[in-house]
């Protein structure tokens, strides 16, 4: 997946500052009231395994 920029090292679909995941998923969290980047939860997330 080119253009998604993805500084989470720890997640298996990152590489090099880019997000490789075939699709992801951003849902809301909180309030549901987003305002800022902080208001949003990443579910695609997965642990990179060492």
């Amino acid at each position: 997946m080119a253009g998604i920029k993805c500084g989470v090292e720890e997640c298996h679909y990152w590489d090099n500052m880019a997000c490789t995941a075939d699709s992801i998923e951003v849902r809301s969290s909180g309030d549901r009231k987003v305002t800022t980047s902080d208001g949003t939860a990443c579910h695609t997330f997965r642990p990179k395994m060492k």
